[in-house]
């Protein structure tokens, strides 16, 4: 037995219960709702755009996405593969009509379309199964940006059509404030007049009376 040989056999002896232990960590379950389906970890949610993708890869879910639209919820479920299937499954929740669909997509090598696929599944969603969604789905919203709040103090804006109507408002009283104080300064102007044409009499009876 070469050295090379014996270092292969202890790292294998001591690596392998670990590897025994990870792996019997990992979720193995079949459903009563499909026992014919191992399914492998726990499912993860998936976006949107990852759906249209399985949807180009799937011609029964491309289908079913344009009668039906777009689910409430989607995620991924990785199944024990089990020929043609490919190893995991692609399921929609629709909370509103409380309908789950899973689609599965087929590995047929001899066939031309690239999209072979169907649907495996169709049934109600569990409580407990509803309940987990409407968590995840929770906890995505609350990662969501919130717009930023107005510093205190801070003057909100107005409308442009608000701001418009206030600057001909105050240029209306600015104009009828320089009216006012044009028709004060005529009447002082009058009164002036008129005090300077009274001066002007009573000089002319002093004149006369002196004479």
């Amino acid at each position: 037995m070469n050295r090379k040989y014996q270092a292969g056999v202890i790292f294998l002896g001591l690596v392998w219960p670990w590897l025994s232990a990870a792996s019997a960590d990992v979720r193995r379950e079949r459903t009563l709702r499909r026992p014919y389906v191992t399914e492998i970890g726990q499912p993860y949610s998936v976006s949107n755009e990852t759906l249209r993708t399985e949807a180009q890869k799937n011609s029964e879910l491309q289908e079913y996405l344009v009668d039906y639209g777009t689910p409430d919820y989607v995620e991924i479920q990785e199944i024990s593969p089990e020929w043609p299937w490919e190893s995991y499954e692609t399921r929609l929740f629709y909370l509103r009509r409380n309908v789950e669909v899973d689609f599965g997509h087929v590995l047929a090598i001899d066939t031309p379309s690239a999209n072979l696929g169907m649907m495996k599944f169709q049934g109600g969603i569990p409580a407990q199964k509803r309940h987990e969604i409407e968590v995840v789905m929770q906890a995505q919203q609350n990662q969501q940006p919130v717009a930023p709040s107005r510093p205190l103090g801070a003057v909100e804006k107005q409308p442009r059509e608000s701001n418009l109507n206030t600057l001909v408002a105050r240029i209306e009283a600015a104009a009828e404030r320089a009216a006012q104080a044009a028709d004060r300064a005529v009447e002082q102007s009058e009164a002036a007049e008129r005090a300077a044409n009274r001066t002007v009499s009573v000089v002319e009876k002093m004149s006369k009376g002196g004479r």
